[in-house]
């Protein structure tokens, strides 16, 4: 009698712990990070306001609807790249393609902060580079094990 109740008292406890476990991991789980366009804009993290703010946040909607539009085809584009695996067929052409596409997305997103930095004052432009700075870093490889 007492190992039957030994073991129900177990499988109780082990019961209220995954219990437990599963609300605290439901409940402490962090929000996901917002998609491009989404989230605060770019003029209210540099602080612009007016019209200024006015003409960067039409700015940065059509940044990111003209880069969803390169990202697509940029995908779009390797899947066409990668279908000739095994094929001996040469894809030069194609990896012509995703390069100049590489390339209109570069400049275009130079533009666009250059564009941006044209509406901002100097202390604004310094947040801009902060800012920048700080997207170049999340696009970098991960920090070494040193670091």
């Amino acid at each position: 009698m007492k190992g039957t109740r030994f073991y129900k008292s177990i499988i109780a406890l082990l019961v209220i712990i995954n219990i437990g476990l599963i609300v605290f991991m439901w409940i402490g789980r962090p929000p996901h990070p917002p998609h491009p366009g989404e989230g605060p804009l770019l003029s209210e993290k540099i602080g612009l306001s007016g019209d200024s703010k006015t003409k960067v946040d039409a700015l940065e909607k059509q940044h990111h609807i003209d880069k969803k539009k390169l990202m697509q085809l940029d995908y779009e584009l390797h899947q066409q790249v990668f279908k000739l695996v095994g094929l001996d067929e040469d894809p030069s052409g194609i990896q012509s393609q995703l390069n100049a596409n590489k390339e209109e997305i570069e400049r275009m997103t130079f533009d666009f902060f250059n564009d941006v930095a044209s509406l901002c004052t100097p202390k604004q432009i310094e947040e801009l580079h902060n800012f920048i700075e700080h997207r170049l870093m999340r696009m970098g490889p991960p920090p070494g094990p040193n670091h």
